[in-house]
């Protein structure tokens, strides 16, 4: 799990950003890409290395056409920073942490359209909720 660890610190600093700016900075998710490329490298064989590869460009392209066919429902950040948890914590393990982050963005979305703070049409930053995601995937491998 040290490539988890490491997109949680990346995350922490994404979230920060998208909160403040509402953006994701292309340079951090390089640099993340980069950090997680060698980490696969030197931990999975070159096979498991493929897989999370061609598993990662699925997942940009799915949720790439998402936000090109409604930009104002997924920013591009977004899909770039998918795109890079995939690749670096595999399919199953994504599937958890865009489950849960999205549990969480539901249920502040919600919260915050009963204390009628915002409107259906307000935009959340997302980075925060797979940051949540990512630390609830490590907690649970935790305790197994």
């Amino acid at each position: 799990m040290p490539n988890a660890e490491i997109l949680f610190g990346l995350c922490l600093y994404l979230s920060w950003v998208d909160l403040r700016q509402k953006r994701i900075p292309n340079r951090a998710l390089g640099a993340g890409l980069v950090l997680i490329s060698i980490m696969e490298y030197v931990l999975s064989s070159p096979m498991e290395w493929l897989m999370a590869g061609f598993f990662s460009i699925l997942c940009l392209l799915v949720f790439g056409w998402v936000s090109w066919y409604r930009p104002l429902a997924l920013g591009m950040g977004d899909v770039k920073l998918f795109a890079l948890v995939c690749y670096g914590i595999g399919v199953r393990d994504f599937v958890v942490v865009l489950t849960v982050a999205s549990l969480a963005a539901l249920l502040v979305s919600l919260v915050w359209l009963l204390i009628r703070k915002g409107s259906i049409k307000s935009q959340v930053p997302f980075a925060p909720f797979v940051t949540i995601g990512l630390a609830v995937l490590l907690f649970m491998s935790e305790t197994s």
